[in-house]
């Protein structure tokens, strides 16, 4: 079995455009065959690809949850919803995590608090469907924004599980990309709040990247995020290699490193 036994599926026409070109750029060079996937954004319709190879797949959220709930490519996507969850984060990382201090509850348990308006929390998905985009809100806001869901069900709804949190001081932020417990790509993202793509990552980064993948990791092959915090490193989350950003990683080196782990796993 070769690279040769191995297609990528990639999702077109939504997220990044520039990842999507860096990518099919990268599988390209090296000669390892994709074929674009085009599906109505957030339907369940399952993408028209062949079961009789290797496969992996790269676009929305929703593509990962329904190639991996139906079980039919191999590997697909590296992706089980329970181990992503963050419950599962806290139990592998501990205080390595960087808000172990989170709460799990309902958008609907969560409205109900008596909390002032001004009070400010860090809020995200507890799960890592990304719903929505985790971020630091005013109570206030919360309220408006959960109104908001009444009477909607799907993903995002009063029942959807949320992490709440203290927000934290982060003053730099990296993206790594994993294989096989080993950092095949890294970027920093972000610097005091600000989008701040470089593909100059500190070397402890990484080694802190390995040694958390070898105490807990979700998948294979995921993403991990490290935010610099005045107590050092900590683990900002995890996510789903498949739907990831890329940010200023190599492209080259992830579909190398993603497609030979595909191959050696059979």
């Amino acid at each position: 079995m070769g690279w040769s036994d191995v297609r990528w599926f990639l999702q077109t026409k939504l997220g990044s455009a520039r990842d999507l070109s860096a990518l099919t750029q990268a599988l390209d060079d090296l000669g390892v065959t994709w074929s674009p996937v085009e599906l109505v954004p957030f339907s369940d319709e399952l993408p028209d690809a062949p079961t009789d190879r290797l496969a992996v797949f790269y676009g929305a959220t929703t593509l990962v949850r329904n190639v991996a709930r139906a079980g039919c490519w191999r590997p697909g996507v590296y992706f089980d919803e329970a181990r992503f969850a963050f419950e599962a984060l806290l139990a592998g990382y501990g205080e390595r995590l960087l808000n172990a201090d989170s709460e799990v509850l309902t958008v609907r348990a969560l409205l109900a608090r008596d909390t002032p308006d001004d009070a400010e929390f860090f809020v995200r998905p507890a799960a890592d469907l990304k719903e929505f985009t985790g971020g630091v809100m005013r109570f206030g806001a919360l309220r408006v924004w959960g109104d908001g869901l009444a009477g909607t069900v799907g993903p995002l709804s009063l029942d959807t599980r949320v992490q709440l949190a203290t927000p934290k001081n982060v003053r730099r932020e990296w993206r790594t990309i994993l294989v096989g417990g080993r950092v095949v790509a890294a970027s920093r993202y972000r610097t005091a709040g600000r989008l701040d793509p470089s593909d100059e990552v500190p070397d402890a980064v990484r080694a802190f990247a390995e040694d958390c993948a070898a105490r807990y990791a979700p998948a294979p092959v995921f993403t991990l995020d490290v935010g610099e915090v005045t107590g050092g490193l900590r683990v900002v989350e995890t996510n789903c290699f498949h739907s990831s950003g890329f940010y200023a990683c190599d492209a080259r080196a992830i579909a190398r490193a993603v497609t030979a782990w595909v191959v050696r796993e059979g």
